[in-house]
């Protein structure tokens, strides 16, 4: 079935699916931004502590998002389909693999917490280490419903839900920043954890409640098929777990780099923390594009409307890649000015500068790559997804800045140009692979 459209239109309806997205990413983002803010204003050791603690958080948080994707497909498939209580049904199914697999990392990482940061807190200052285990020990709380969370809402945006997720994270952002002022000033560090383990813990429980209680198509009600189906987990892991190992790999990659930089030392460390918060002004409305557009275009294929499955996945493209670069362009005007915001230390702030500047330059690659991933996850495309960002992240970034590092010594700007590199690769393999089409026909 195929529909016509005006450019009209389909901008329209990626902004209506996009905006809350972005707006929740901007939230959501938000958390590990006044954190930082908090904790930055204490010293550069606190600052480098709970930064590389902030990527083994986000490795988590962008891994289990994987799952989501699966929960997203699925449901995005099944309301093109127009089979809502199977849409339910899955739902459902989300629920529980969100409950089971957040418990069994949440008590996983409490139980070998020092281990785990032994090993990427390697050769820095003891005392970063010892700041890092008290952040992470008490944000590692609220693990369990941050997992819940995420995937929930992965399976609420599939059906096209936006609004709903936005809202509750909305709440839990302001719970943070009240927490993150009253906690910080009196208990430092430990503060700072605390209110995020108690900002998750309330997020997940709010979207639990949510889905019984919220009106419309997806509410859970009493006669709703609550049993477990291991055949629909495993049609949602089927998708999901590709996605979680691409996202396994990518954060994998990410914590190498951060061990890679805070090797060369605190101060490069903190500066290239500032320039990724910074970045993120621009990055968190690309990946909200993302979101709806594996939304949007799941919906088209789950009908059999392959047309607009194509239309939205170039035009999402092109709206991606116009936002991203103004972003990028006011974040180079005022660099040093973001930079502030998050430390008062010279040194840090004059390193920042130069690298918030880099990302501005390559950051519509980023656009590129973002949006047509998502196209290819919601036509289940996500094993070529998974070995493209081994190839650009582990071959291009993390090697090329290894050489660049260590034997050419160009410290955190070395960092920069693998950093480059990734984002260029993966933008040609994810656009060309867009292009060819060949992903509209699979079967999930």
């Amino acid at each position: 079935m195929t529909r016509e459209y005006s450019r009209i239109q389909i901008f329209r309806t990626i902004l209506q699916l996009a905006w809350p997205s972005i707006v929740e990413q901007l939230l959501m983002m938000a958390v590990g931004i006044v954190s930082t803010a908090f904790v930055g204003h204490i010293g550069a050791k606190e600052l480098a502590a709970v930064g590389l603690v902030g990527m083994i958080i986000v490795i988590l948080e962008t891994v289990f998002a994987g799952l989501a994707t699966g929960a997203t497909v699925v449901i995005a498939r099944l309301t093109g389909e127009g089979d809502i209580r199977e849409a339910k049904r899955a739902l459902v199914q989300a629920l529980y693999i969100g409950a089971s697999s957040g418990a069994f990392v949440s008590l996983v990482s409490l139980v070998f917490a020092r281990p785990i940061l032994g090993l990427f807190f390697a050769g820095t200052d003891p005392e970063v280490l010892r700041i890092g285990l008290s952040y992470f020990s008490l944000v590692m709380l609220g693990t369990p419903f941050m997992v819940l969370d995420i995937v929930v809402a992965g399976a609420v945006r599939g059906s096209g839900d936006m609004r709903t997720p936005m809202f509750v994270t909305l709440g839990v952002n302001l719970l943070n920043v009240a927490l993150q002022a009253l906690l910080v000033p009196r208990y430092g560090v430990a503060g700072s954890g605390a209110a995020v383990a108690v900002s998750r813990f309330t997020g997940g429980l709010v979207r639990v409640i949510v889905s019984f209680a919220k009106r419309g198509p997806m509410r859970l009600v009493r006669g709703d098929p609550f049993a477990l189906d291991l055949k629909l987990v495993a049609r949602i892991v089927r998708i999901g777990f590709p996605a979680f190992l691409e996202q396994f790999v990518m954060q994998g990659g990410f914590l190498a780099m951060q061990v890679i930089i805070i090797g060369i030392g605190v101060v490069s460390s903190a500066s290239f923390l500032v320039a990724v918060n910074v970045n993120s002004f621009a990055f968190m409305p690309i990946f909200g594009f993302s979101i709806a557009t594996t939304t949007i275009v799941g919906q088209c294929l789950g009908r059999g409307d392959f047309k607009g499955a194509t239309i939205y996945a170039f035009e999402a493209n092109l709206v991606a890649v116009i936002c991203i670069g103004l972003i990028g362009a006011a974040n180079f005007l005022l660099a040093r000015r973001l930079a502030s915001i998050f430390t008062t230390d010279a040194a840090v702030l004059a390193l920042s500068a130069g690298i918030i500047m880099i990302f501005a330059c390559i950051d519509p690659f980023l656009g590129v790559m973002n949006v047509s991933g998502g196209v290819l996850r919601a036509a289940g495309d996500i094993v070529y997804v998974t070995v493209t960002a081994f190839i650009g992240l582990w071959l291009f970034r993390i090697v090329i800045s290894l050489l660049l590092v260590h034997v050419f010594r160009m410290g955190i700007y070395g960092v920069m140009v693998g950093v480059s590199m990734d984002f260029v690769v993966r933008a040609a393999m994810y656009g060309f692979r867009v292009r060819a089409g060949r992903w509209k026909h699979l079967k999930v």
